[in-house]
């Protein structure tokens, strides 16, 4: 696992240190970067949760995103916390904030700074730091904010529960899902002390099983006209599907069904901001391609 050791060298630990945390022996972490052995489920969580990432960036070939803020970093495989984004919809006057990577950021800047009037793609989609996949209808926003961390708080500082750099970690809201709905699978792979750090994570931001799947499958349509509709997700491998439809405008109709078997019908250009659970679209990613 090379990305281990750009992790670990990145964060300034030495291969000691970082065995002490996660009990185990140095011998193991050498073996793990290079690639003699690889750790079980329960320490890559572990190791997921100190590096502020998920397993899945761990072990996949994709860039490492990171919860962390490491602007000395110039390794082009971690992308870390930069700041947040701001959107202010037509007839509000608050603006919705959300924290992104550097990259997202070099990635928006670049787009709208040079956007010219005659392009055809007016749907701007990107990844959040707590758990959204966001697609914004530049035509039908007011403004879009970009604000560095070290910058000072602007007055209309309005952010959602886990708004500020998601939950410290991706890895968690893959440890909730379990915690709620495969408790079982939760135990057997999920070291003790993670186990009371999620307990006390649910604990502290009032998670319940009334409202677990707010987090994990709701998604949010905000209207031109500034009114808000909520949809449950019901079906990850759809989601998937939707997004190119979104992203690329194939169809002037956005289509998702809930739990109900209701299936909303959404004209794109009445829509400023699709807010959707990242989480679930990458279950959906996950699904599509072990299907194929």
């Amino acid at each position: 696992m090379e990305k281990l050791k750009i992790l670990r060298k990145q964060s300034n630990y030495t291969q000691k240190y970082l065995a002490n945390m996660l009990g185990v022996k140095t011998k193991d972490i050498q073996n793990w970067e290079l690639n003699k052995a690889q750790p079980e489920l329960k320490i890559l969580r572990d190791l997921a949760v100190i590096f502020g990432t998920s397993v899945h960036d761990i072990l996949s070939n994709e860039t490492i995103t990171t919860t962390n803020h490491m602007p000395w970093n110039t390794n082009e495989t971690i992308d870390y916390f930069w700041g947040h984004i701001g959107i202010l919809l037509y007839n509000s006057n608050i603006i919705k904030w959300y924290p992104i990577t550097n990259s997202t950021f070099d990635r928006v800047e670049s787009i709208l700074s040079n956007d010219e009037p005659s392009k055809e793609n007016n749907i701007l989609s990107f990844d959040t730091l707590n758990n959204r996949l966001l697609f914004i209808n530049k035509n039908i926003v007011k403004k879009i904010s970009l604000l560095d961390d070290a910058s000072d708080m602007p007055k209309d500082w309005e952010l959602p529960w886990d708004g500020y750099q998601g939950l410290g970690s991706e890895e968690f809201y893959n440890l909730i899902d379990e915690y709620f709905f495969d408790y079982e699978h939760f135990c057997q792979n999920t070291s003790e002390e993670l186990q009371n750090i999620v307990a006390k994570l649910i604990e502290e931001k009032r998670i319940t099983e009334d409202n677990v799947l707010e987090i994990l499958n709701q998604a949010y349509i905000y209207y031109h006209d500034n009114t808000v509709e909520t949809i449950d997700i019901v079906n990850a491998s759809e989601l998937f599907d939707n997004v190119d439809t979104i992203e690329f405008e194939l169809n002037r109709f956005i289509q998702f069904s809930d739990y109900n078997g209701e299936i909303h019908f959404i004209p794109l250009n009445s829509v400023g901001l699709i807010d959707v659970p990242l989480y679930l679209y990458k279950i959906g990613c996950k699904e599509i391609f072990e299907n194929n």
